[in-house]
């Protein structure tokens, strides 16, 4: 039974955390999430989304909430195709299709090609339909914006395709990082602290044992969401 619950909760900060973190990317009230209809909807296709990309990460896949995952974008994203809005769509279908070639195929088997692709597809699209959806246009701050949360998501995305390699890569990163939010002018507290935390996990990754997969994946996951944090509130 503590195995289960263990696993659940496993699933579940797997799932939320990134769904929060694209929420807070897409430079729109929280509370806008839960009362504008259009929002709403769309807050439950990424909660599918995320659902689906918890599975590229998890070493066990799990194929009724692949399945089930699957199926809600699929069914929730035709409405996207269908609209208006339908680049917006395209792109949502690309990272689905990308999603699908990471978990059951081995097409792309080259650990950083899986890395950087997941970095890629892990909220870029649903953060741009967030955006849009709500502001009606798409301004460079946004762009810039959404760039960062593809830099975040390749630097602490690292131990989940990475077993071993040269961190020096997460290095040259953490500067392209830091670069973007001295260009979206954040405050010099918040580049300060954003700074302690992409610090914190580059010696976190130089320290742990390689093996520790959940142990890595789960502060990965938490120092996301404090740079989330520092960087969009």
């Amino acid at each position: 039974m503590t195995t289960k619950r263990s696993a659940l909760t496993q699933l579940s900060i797997r799932i939320l955390i990134p769904l929060f973190v694209w929420m807070l990317f897409s430079n729109v009230g929280l509370k806008n999430f839960f009362i504008n209809y259009h929002l709403l909807y769309l807050f439950f296709l990424g909660l599918g989304f995320s659902g689906l990309l918890s599975q590229v990460i998890s070493k066990n896949k799990n194929a009724i909430i692949f399945t089930i995952c699957d199926a809600i974008v699929v069914l929730m994203g035709i409405k996207i195709l269908l609209s208006d809005h339908s680049f917006n769509g395209w792109l949502l279908l690309l990272d689905f299709v990308l999603a699908n070639i990471l978990i059951l195929t081995s097409i792309i088997n080259e650990p950083h090609c899986q890395w950087i692709i997941y970095g890629i597809i892990n909220g870029s699209g649903i953060v741009l339909l967030f955006n849009i959806t709500y502001h009606h246009y798409f301004s460079l701050m946004s762009l810039m914006s959404i760039t960062l949360l593809i830099f975040a998501n390749i630097f602490f995305s690292f131990p989940v395709f990475m077993k071993k390699g040269n961190r020096l890569s997460l290095l040259i990163i953490l500067v392209l990082i830091l670069a973007i939010c001295i260009t979206l002018e954040l405050t010099f507290l918040k580049i300060i602290f954003i700074s302690l935390i992409l610090g914190f996990y580059l010696f976190f990754e130089w320290k742990v044992n390689n093996n520790k997969y959940d142990k890595r994946n789960n502060t990965s996951l938490i120092c996301l969401l404090l740079f989330s944090l520092a960087a969009c509130l």
